[in-house]
């Protein structure tokens, strides 16, 4: 329940805070013509998130690699529009004779943002409720049934800061506005970068051992965002918060001229409701911090690693019994080279196969950090990937580094030499 609650948070926070706060802005700061084509837009968002969702879970002709191809062109857009989104915004709160255009010319920037950011995060979380029942339980069953409830909670607090981002922006003025919808929209593009650079990596658009001095300089920033990904949130959480706080002091006294008692009610009725918007973003934003703190921490708790066990071996391989790695779970080797240097590598059985992912304790991306088990899910320690089981043993991405194995007599035969050549890996 708690993770999938969690999760929401993580995946839409974001987008959710952007959308309402660019359609407060269009909605009241701009034309008919550019309310009809942000709302359009949001329409088309929502469609092609439901087209891909269900094409993801039932296309199966359409692999890993197509995917990640249409994510690597949706993480471009989302960054090159965010940068131009910026720029734009800045000019029509300074140039106000051309606002006209640089208003239209912001809707259509702001459409592919929330395009961009709702069909690469939005179909992955329609699809959760599909893979509760990875453990063989029930649709019936009791936890089965806390994970939904945790989903649709996620939903709630995603939905409900996104009014209640659209509500307070809705009376905020023109640089109020602009100033922190431009820092909200930065904050967006920046938390993706590390997901783009990762895809470029995996695409070969950028290679290590060919694009060296380039690697050396974006592989901080994948680090470091991958590494960060509350900070982001809480950053888009702030920029509301703000806002919110602006509001609230400026309808803590009747500002506005009044000719009756009765405007003056309406009046104090209005700052009330902005007061009551204001406080609404408080609780959204103290409620996902608890997710994002306390109930992460809860999900997270420091795993237990795989031991590294003992194995058969003479001079020129190891040898892994069937019977020491059929339970399904990570089991962890070693191989220790003349200079000291221990050569992990992981076995585990494919579920639902009788074949073995076998694969160095060490990835491309992520170097010798290693994987552990997490709830039936074997996962990157440096970047929290989830592995796909039945991928272990293929080249790609965030997975084990491939390496030599043969199967035989009910054992898995991983020549020694074969290990040795990674060494490098683990120094």
């Amino acid at each position: 329940m708690l993770k999938f609650f969690e999760q929401l948070s993580l995946d839409l926070l974001i987008s959710a805070i952007i959308t309402g706060m660019l359609f407060a802005f269009v909605r009241f700061k701009l034309n008919r013509l550019c309310r009809i084509v942000f709302l359009a837009g949001g329409g088309v968002s929502l469609a092609a998130s439901v087209f891909v969702a269900v094409q993801k879970n039932t296309n199966r002709s359409l692999k890993l690699p197509f995917w990640n191809s249409v994510t690597y062109y949706l993480l471009t857009v989302l960054v090159i529009a965010s940068a131009v989104l910026i720029i734009v915004l800045l000019l029509w709160l300074a140039v106000k004779k051309f606002r006209k255009a640089t208003g239209f010319i912001a809707t259509i920037a702001a459409v592919a943002v929330v395009f961009t950011t709702t069909v690469n995060f939005l179909p992955g979380v329609l699809a959760y409720p599909f893979n509760f029942d990875l453990q063989g339980n029930s649709v019936f069953s009791t936890e089965f049934l806390y994970r939904l409830i945790g989903w649709i909670l996620g939903f709630a607090l995603v939905l409900l800061t996104a009014l209640a981002a659209f509500k307070t922006l809705k009376y905020a003025s023109n640089a109020v506005s602009v100033i922190f919808i431009d820092i909200a929209v930065f904050i967006s593009a920046f938390s993706v970068l590390g997901r783009l650079i990762q895809l470029m990596l995996q695409l070969q658009i950028i290679r290590q051992n060919r694009d060296k001095d380039l690697f050396k300089l974006l592989f901080p920033i994948l680090q470091f965002v991958n590494n960060n990904a509350e900070l982001f949130i809480f950053g888009a959480l702030g920029c509301v918060l703000a806002v919110a706080v602006i509001q609230f002091i400026r309808n803590l006294r009747v500002r506005d001229e009044y000719e009756n008692p009765a405007q003056l009610r309406k009046i104090k009725a209005a700052m009330r409701n902005r007061r009551r918007w204001a406080v609404t973003v408080l609780a959204c934003v103290i409620a996902a911090t608890l997710n994002l703190t306390v109930v992460d921490a809860i999900n997270n708790k420091k795993p237990v690693e795989a031991p590294v066990e003992q194995c058969d071996m003479d001079n020129e391989n190891m040898y892994v019994d069937f019977s020491q790695v059929d339970d399904g779970h990570l089991h962890r080797f070693a191989y220790t080279t003349d200079k000291g240097t221990e050569i992990r590598f992981i076995v585990i059985k494919k579920p639902n196969s009788s074949s073995y992912g076998v694969g160095l304790d060490a990835c491309d991306i992520c170097g010798e950090a290693g994987y552990f088990e997490r709830e039936g899910q074997i996962v990157c320690k440096r970047c929290d990937v989830v592995m796909n089981i039945n991928t272990i043993g293929f080249k790609g991405g965030c997975n084990p580094i491939v390496i030599e194995y043969e199967v035989r007599d009910g054992r898995i035969i991983v020549p020694i030499e074969g290990l040795v050549l990674h060494e490098r890996k683990f120094k």
